[in-house]
């Protein structure tokens, strides 16, 4: 039984796993157990040949993995999940947690094959949900259960550990949750089984048609629907030279970034910089406020980085290095022919599906639908965006030379000067304006705001539940309009010691009343922790932040999809269309640049007692606005330069080279520099197979957010329109597409207007002083 369990699982990981701390050289050290004594512990999932080696081949050997001995009567964080207890068991070890949840994604990889294996056998039979889904649904709910909330454990109360280690654990714990879901995918018996039960459609749900439909897309968009072998063999080539160059890609961008790093000693180059960019840079993190400071060739070191370094030099030197990383600058990770091979084969994989292109075949199940949607989209933007950008840049350059350099404006000075103009030309002092911004205070008004827009309630219960931190908050989430209870908000702001990453929001479990418990959502936060002199406050980039990932968290507590697949679109999934995922973050996200709102957010300043004024509130929100149009002017030339290399019939047409010089000289009134050769690391759009077409998705986003932005100040009755939003939009997740869902929120497609005017803002007179000022509503 053991072999045949063993047998079923493929592979589960390809490294060990390791339990160390930081000071550890051995592959053990010792954990502090929940009863106060030490443990050595060891790495647990290993892969070792169980006989001595043969003089010669006779056989084949087949390697087992060693199962953790965690069960549900010796671990309590199984035995918590298993009981359908109400809270998760926080407290167990991070050992139980890591080790449970592996034992338990083994059982079920043992449980689908098993499945597969008794669909193919009964072929032929007629099939039910009970029959082809149910087998698999009950452990997939523990499954996903055990996971975020084993990911909330590793993200915010984790044993000191080497970044490198820590990676390399969540990665294979990702890895395989992500293997064991998509393993019923590919096999043809379950294909045939959910079609015949989706083309008969008896006894189903709306929800559970949704589902079914949403498999088969996804099996349709990865070739899964294809049973001929000399197909399948095709596609498993194309498959395997797109992971191959993928991985080299990946590999060299990662090898040059450590091959360059940025230091800062004196604190006068940083003096604009926010508490978290300061403390993002320091080589020491206890002495962030002094320095020194040193960035990294990363995008989350180097972009905060060129806003905020005040030597024109040193940009200068970042600048340089940054576009020229994996390129022809470094001839054994050069990227340009990984370039070309990736075309190639995502090329021949698109085509092989029957798509005319890498892009058709991306946008095929999304919101924008087609590659000509996205192009219209784009072309709309530039022909407003372009003008104003380029009067912008005269703007930067006369800014530029009389308060900063002197000399001509380049590239590398835009992240700086595009900030430092906004906020001269209104006068905001952002370090300042945070102090208005108090966590706690902000949250509250924040919640408050949501509620009245959406009639909603959070009632506070953090006394009634187990927690990670004393800092963490729990709120039960309720509809007021239909007097349901939604389900309960893990809240856990402040960075800390054993923190690791930034804002995220994540769907520990849906609301399963066969089992009695609700739904239950995790928000994780990096704000800066208070001190007993200092409460905590946001920059406005943190409160940007906060807004998105409590936007994520209310859009997953209004879900009312009884599964998770469905529950919102899901990136980056073929058959979801997630570029209209951020619809509701980006929508609150939006209220920075609402002065009205932004007052609303805020509360008395810290200090002074003075709380923000209409114009103070106005001034902040054209200044905010102002100082991106650096960033996205940029994200609408990547989205352009992604589109257009994906699109091509034939790759041949265009070198990615001559595609970018081309696009350069459209986009930018300066020449491109010498050694500028950005797509040999710029992942977003080569780094990740499923992303290939999809650059667009945050200036998309931001279109939804606004068009809905706009509707809001039109029809003037927040509660009405908030009300319709939820129910015709937000209630469905994803159990429908998006552009239907939106059609039924707006009554029409959705408008390129209010991101057009958000960007190039209408200008209205002033009759009293017959001075143009622009005023954002």
């Amino acid at each position: 039984v053991d072999m045949q369990r063993a047998s079923s699982v493929r592979q589960l990981l390809r490294s060990p796993i390791c339990w160390r701390s930081r000071a550890a050289s051995s592959a053990s050290a010792s954990l502090l157990r929940a009863d106060g004594r030490t443990r050595e512990q060891r790495r647990s999932i290993l892969f070792r040949m169980g006989n001595a080696t043969p003089s010669r081949n006779t056989g084949y050997y087949v390697i087992f993995p060693v199962i953790p001995d965690e069960t549900v009567e010796n671990n309590p964080f199984l035995y918590n999940v298993a009981k359908n207890e109400d809270w998760p068991k926080l407290s167990a070890t991070p050992q139980q947690m890591y080790e449970g949840t592996v034992r338990q994604l083994m059982e079920f990889g043992a449980t689908t094959m098993d499945h597969l294996e008794h669909l193919e056998k009964t072929e032929g039979e007629v099939r039910t949900w009970e029959s082809v889904m149910e087998p698999l649904m009950s452990e997939e709910y523990e499954i996903d259960y055990l996971f975020h909330t084993l990911l909330l454990k590793m993200l915010t109360d984790w044993p000191d550990c080497s970044q490198k280690l820590f990676d390399a654990d969540l990665h294979h714990i990702k890895i395989m949750c992500a293997r064991e879901h998509m393993e019923k995918l590919g096999t043809p018996s379950f294909h045939k089984a959910i079609a015949d039960l989706y083309e008969r459609k008896e006894g189903l749900t709306d929800w559970q048609l949704r589902l079914l439909e949403y498999y088969l897309l996804e099996i349709k968009a990865s070739g899964g629907d294809k049973t001929d072998d000399k197909t399948r063999k095709l596609l498993g080539s194309w498959n395997r030279f797109i992971d191959e160059y993928r991985s080299k890609y990946i590999r060299n961008v990662m090898s040059t970034n450590d091959q360059n790093t940025f230091s800062v000693t004196d604190p006068s180059v940083l003096k604009d910089a926010p508490p978290h960019v300061l403390q993002g840079l320091a080589v020491d993190p206890d002495r962030w406020s002094t320095g020194p400071w040193r960035a990294k060739m990363t995008p989350k070191s180097i972009f905060p980085f060129l806003q905020y370094c005040g030597d024109r030099q040193l940009r200068a030197g970042a600048w340089n290095k940054w576009i020229s990383k994996a390129s022809f600058d470094h001839d054994f990770y050069n990227n340009s022919i990984n370039i070309e091979e990736l075309r190639h084969n995502v090329d021949g994989f698109a085509k092989t599906l029957g798509y005319a292109s890498v892009a058709e075949h991306r946008l095929a199940n999304k919101m924008a639908a087609s590659p000509d949607t996205v192009r219209t989209f784009l072309n709309g933007l530039v022909r407003r965006v372009r003008p104003v950008f380029i009067d912008r840049t005269e703007a930067w350059a006369a800014f530029a030379e009389r308060e900063l350099i002197g000399g001509e404006l380049s590239p590398a000075d835009l992240f700086y000067v595009c900030r430092k103009e906004a906020e001269q030309h209104y006068e905001v002092n952002p370090l300042e304006l945070m102090r208005h911004f108090p966590f706690w205070a902000t949250w509250d008004n924040l919640v408050q705001l949501v509620s009245h827009i959406f009639n909603l309630s959070f009632k506070d219960v953090t006394e009634s539940v187990e927690r990670l931190h004393p800092d963490v908050r729990v709120f039960a989430v309720a509809d007021l309009s239909t007097g349901e209870h939604l389900g309960r908000l893990y809240v856990d702001p402040f960075d800390r010691e054993n923190k690791v990453g930034g804002w995220n929001s994540i769907l520990a479990r849906t609301e399963s009343k066969e089992r009695g418990l609700d739904k239950l959502v995790y928000l994780i936060g990096c704000a800066a922790a208070p001190t007993p002199a200092q409460p905590s406050v946001l920059h406005h980039q943190q409160l940007a932040q906060l807004l998105g990932t409590f936007g994520r968290a209310v859009q997953m507590l209004l879900s009312r999809s009884p599964y998770r697949d469905i529950a919102i679109p899901w990136a980056p999934f073929y058959a979801s269309d997630w570029d209209a995922a951020d619809l509701f973050p980006t929508f609150l996200q939006m209220f920075v640049y609402k002065p009205t709102l932004l007052q609303s957010l805020s509360s008395p300043h810290v200090s002074t007692g003075a709380r923000l004024s209409e114009e103070e509130a106005n001034n902040a929100s054209l200044a905010l606005s102002r100082s991106t149009l650096w960033e996205s002017y940029r994200t609408l030339f990547w989205a352009d330069f992604d589109l257009s290399i994906y699109e091509m019939e034939n790759r041949k047409e265009k070198f990615w080279l001559d595609l970018y010089n081309d696009l350069h000289k459209e986009y930018f009134p300066w020449k491109r520099a010498r050694n500028d050769f950005q797509p040999c690391s710029f992942t977003p759009i080569f780094g990740l197979v499923p992303h290939m077409s999809m650059h667009y998705r945050k200036l998309w986003s931001e279109m939804l957010a606004l068009d809905v932005h706009e509707s809001f100040d039109a029809e003037n009755d927040e509660r009405k329109t908030g009300e319709r939003l939820k129910t015709t939009l937000l209630n469905r997740g994803s159990g429908d597409v998006a552009k239907e869902l939106y059609r039924r929120f707006q009554g029409r497609d959705p408008s390129i207007g209010a991101i057009c005017d958000f960007y190039d803002p209408p200008t209205f007179y002033d009759d009293s002083s017959a001075v143009e000022q622009p005023q954002r509503q």
